[in-house]
């Protein structure tokens, strides 16, 4: 089974928030072991969460809609039937 400290680098940012907020309750609510746990798990996290905010966030391309073709403007009576001459 994969530990936890494993796991930190695959976590995203959100994960690893909801993660540390999880681990720092346990440091106050906690059992012995659940203490010791949250306490070596804690720095890991926080490197984890410095390393994403060095990274270089993505630059967001905003595409623009196509313009709206023009159409040509509508001659005559639109729900006149066809002619039986043609």
């Amino acid at each position: 089974m994969t530990s936890l400290a494993d796991k930190i680098p695959t976590l995203n940012e959100a994960d690893l928030k909801a993660l540390r907020a999880n681990a720092a309750r346990l440091l106050e609510t906690g059992s012995p072991v659940q203490v010791t746990t949250a306490a070596d798990i804690i720095p890991l996290i926080d490197a984890r969460l410095a390393e994403i905010a060095a990274e270089p966030k993505p630059v967001v391309v905003r595409k623009r809609a196509a313009p709206k073709q023009k159409l040509a403007p509508v001659t005559g009576h639109q729900t006149a039937l066809p002619d039986k001459t043609a």
